[in-house]
C-alpha cells in the first residue's frame, strides 16, 4: 500500500523538496535550531502559513497581526476537513479524525479525487497519503535549514519561493469575476493599509476585504441576473 501510495504521489514529493528546502532556510534564519524547523514543518501543514511567519517575524511584524494573518489564510483547512470526511464512509470517529488533522492542500486533492471517483482507498490510504507528504515536508525543510547554516542563502532570493508559489496558485484558478475582484482588492488594500501607516495589519486587512469585496461583487450580480433573467 505504502509503495502504490509513494507511486502517486512522487511528484508532489518533489515539489515539497522545492519549496521545503528555501522555507527550511528562512526557518533556520529566524534562530530556530533544525530541530525546531522539523518540530514546526511536522505538526503545521501549511507550508504559506510557515513562509508567512518568517518572513513576518523577519520584518519585525507583531505576534498579534502575525497570528491574525496566519489564522485567516489557514482557515481554508476547516473547509477541507469538512468536505472530506463526508466522503469517509465507513470509518470510524478516530479513523476521520486522524485523516482530517493531517491533511494537506495536496493531500486532500488526491484523496478526496480518488475517493469520488471510488477507486480503492479508504481512510486508511489516506492517513497514509497523509503521513508521507507530512514527512517529506517536514525532512526537506530541516534539510533546508542545515544547508542555510552552512550556505549563506539571502533571505529575499529563498523567501521568493513562498511569493511565486502564490502567483502560481493565483494564474491557475478560473478567471471569473470573483477571483479577479478578491485580488484586485486584496492588492488595493494592502497598498492604502501601508500608505496609512497600518503596515501591521496590511495582511489580515486585505484578506477579509478581498473576500468580503468579492462576495459582496458575486451577490449584487448575481441578484441583478436573476431579475434580468425574471
Amino acid at each position: 500500500m505504502v509503495l502504490k501510495i509513494v507511486r502517486t504521489v512522487w511528484p508532489v514529493m518533489l515539489t515539497y523538496v522545492a519549496i521545503g528546502a528555501p522555507c527550511g532556510m528562512i526557518m533556520g534564519q529566524t534562530g530556530m535550531e533544525p530541530w525546531m524547523v522539523f518540530a514546526l514543518s511536522s505538526t503545521f501543514v501549511t507550508g504559506s502559513g510557515q513562509f508567512m511567519i518568517c518572513n513576518l517575524w523577519l520584518a519585525g511584524v507583531p505576534a498579534a497581526s502575525i497570528v491574525a494573518s496566519v489564522a485567516a489564510i489557514s482557515s481554508r483547512f476547516a473547509l477541507y476537513s469538512a468536505s472530506i470526511t463526508s466522503h469517509l464512509t465507513g470509518a470510524s470517529k478516530s479513523q476521520t479524525l486522524a485523516v482530517a488533522a493531517t491533511l494537506t492542500e495536496e493531500a486532500y486533492g488526491i484523496s478526496l479525487a480518488k475517493l469520488v471517483e471510488g477507486e480503492d482507498w479508504g481512510p486508511r490510504e489516506s492517513f497514509v497519503l497523509n503521513v508521507i507528504l507530512i514527512a517529506t515536508w517536514g525532512v526537506s525543510c530541516t534539510t533546508g535549514a542545515i544547508v542555510g547554516a552552512v550556505v549563506d542563502v539571502p533571505t529575499a532570493i529563498a523567501a521568493f519561493v513562498c511569493t511565486s508559489l502564490f502567483i502560481c496558485l493565483l494564474f491557475s484558478q478560473r478567471l471569473s469575476r470573483g477571483n479577479v475582484v478578491a485580488a484586485v482588492s486584496g492588492a488595493v488594500s494592502v497598498a492604502v493599509c501601508k500608505f496609512l501607516g497600518l503596515t501591521n495589519i496590511a495582511v489580515p486587512a486585505s484578506v477579509v476585504a478581498g473576500m468580503a469585496i468579492a462576495l459582496a461583487c458575486d451577490a449584487v450580480f448575481d441578484g441583478r441576473g436573476a431579475r434580468d433573467a425574471r
